[in-house]
């Protein structure tokens, strides 16, 4: 078998030109593979410090809410001291009125035992006068009586 050199030359060449095609090729596959892995491994990357980046969010957040509820909390805590102090203020109020009636009723029963205390006085001084007078009167009313008794006994 005889071949022309033409045709063996054409046959090596196409030969190496496959093998330089499939060279090529597996290394445009390798370099491929390795963009691949690099975009992939961006791609992880990035979704990591997505990630942190939501996670540290989510914290401020929450550390914010945690905030403002204490905030609100205190507020009411404030609230709830401040009804407290006027509580107590109105309490005070009622008490401090409460002692000046007291005070005053006291007082109104003292001048009333006072007055009773002084018209009875005046009522035994009149029942005394009375009683004098009756007894003047009765003393009298006897003096005549036996004076018209005795005028009368010597009339007969």
């Amino acid at each position: 078998m005889k071949f022309s050199i033409g045709i063996v030359v054409a046959i090596v060449l196409q030969v190496s030109a496959f093998v330089w095609w499939t060279a090529q090729q597996a290394q445009t596959i390798d370099l491929l593979k390795g963009e691949v892995a690099e975009l992939t491994a961006k791609s992880e990357i990035e979704k990591e410090v997505t990630l942190l980046n939501d996670v540290k969010q989510i914290q401020k957040d929450i550390e914010e809410l945690n905030q403002k509820t204490l905030d609100a909390i205190l507020e009411t805590h404030n609230r709830i001291d401040d009804l407290g102090g006027y509580v107590d203020s109105q309490d005070q109020l009622i008490n401090d009125t409460f002692t000046v009636q007291m005070q005053s009723f006291h007082d109104f029963q003292h001048e009333f035992e006072v007055k009773v205390a002084n018209s009875f006085t005046q009522i035994e001084e009149w029942l005394d006068e009375i009683e004098w007078d009756a007894e003047e009167a009765f003393s009298e009313l006897d003096k005549k009586l036996s004076d018209r008794i005795e005028d009368h006994s010597h009339n007969d």
